[in-house]
């Protein structure tokens, strides 16, 4: 049986050398939770006993707290519109340049997702609803039986591919970074046990995340990794690449598995179209990554490219559902 394995959140100019300072994407980890484990519970709650609009409800009022008191997740994200909008799609999405009123309805798409997140991993399935495209991909990798990675980002929310998984009967494993969430995902795991024996958590210390990995394949399942943030221990392996108009360090990791383990790479992205609806996008990146040294490094440069592409045609098309708050192409220290 195949398996569907889903997630839990310009640089520098080219001129700057190296390591001379921090990169955004690396302090992402670092980022302290917000909010209390009872007011996730509480929200939680809701959910279950008051249902999806009551919650919707209460997300509101806690959006509303934390965008009022998180001055520098306005601002960045308040520079990632200004990206976006710099753009002719951009401008045609957002209709007018970004201010607060935007910024917060970025904010309030996030508390939404979290919402959906939580009906999710309590198994109201019948809560969602989902249209497919590219759905042929999966199936081949499937029929083929050899596995994939797949390839997702904090881009829409990567927990709804869970709806796909239980429709379609399948094994869930989830490759994720947990330390800088870990409230949330205790509440999590606490919602939904089942789905929490599938998590392989990463461990910089350890490689023990990628025999994981290589199992899941083997058995032909497909696994999925958020990739367009940089894990601690991943500093070292990264490319420069363009994104909304300037270079950001994005991680090699995902495909040097698919280089490793010799599978497909596939990326997946789930959109929120409205209250419980949500458009899957899978895209074919790589039937496989070359392996000797010279033919690898092209091939993972030119797939770190495709892959930044389509986040930012993506990110055109969703605005607000771009969930890095943190400053990302780091402007404030430039």
């Amino acid at each position: 049986m195949s398996s569907l394995a889903v997630g839990a959140t310009s640089a520098a100019p080219t001129s700057r050398l190296e390591g001379e300072l921090p990169t955004a994407p690396n302090r992402w980890s670092q980022i302290a939770e917000r909010g209390s484990i009872w007011g996730m519970r509480f929200t939680a709650w809701s959910y279950r006993w008051l249902g999806r609009r009551a919650c919707g409800v209460l997300v509101h009022a806690i959006v509303t707290y934390f965008f009022l008191t998180d001055r520098k997740g306005r601002r960045s994200s308040a520079a990632y519109l200004r990206r976006v909008y710099a753009t002719p799609e951009g401008r045609a999405t957002l209709g007018r340049p970004p201010g607060r009123w935007q910024s917060f309805l970025h904010y309030r798409e996030f508390a939404l997702s979290i919402a959906d997140r939580i009906g999710i991993w309590f198994g109201r399935i019948d809560d969602f609803e989902y249209e497919m495209i590219g759905e042929e991909h999966l199936e081949r990798a499937a029929e083929e039986g050899r596995g994939a990675i797949l390839v997702g980002a904090h881009l829409g929310s990567f927990d709804a591919l869970r709806l796909l998984a239980e429709r379609k009967n399948s094994i869930v494993n989830v490759l994720m970074f947990t330390t800088n969430a870990e409230r949330i995902n205790t509440l999590f795991r606490e919602l939904s046990p089942e789905m929490d024996a599938r998590v392989i958590r990463v461990d910089p210390a350890s490689v023990d995340s990628v025999f994981a990995i290589r199992e899941c394949l083997r058995r032909g399942e497909l696994v999925a990794i958020l990739g367009d943030r940089i894990e601690p221990g991943d500093q070292n392996r990264t490319i420069r690449i363009p994104l909304l108009g300037e270079l950001v360090k994005l991680s090699q990791a995902p495909f040097l598995l698919a280089a490793l383990l010799q599978c497909p790479v596939l990326m997946i992205l789930a959109f929120r179209e409205g209250p419980g609806c949500y458009s899957v996008f899978v895209e074919k990146l790589a039937d496989r990554v070359g392996s000797p040294r010279c033919e690898r490094d092209k091939g993972l440069a030119e797939l770190l490219t495709a892959y930044a592409e389509r986040l930012e045609h993506y990110c055109k098309r969703y605005p607000f559902q771009w969930f890095n708050f943190f400053d990302y192409w780091e402007d404030e220290i430039r």
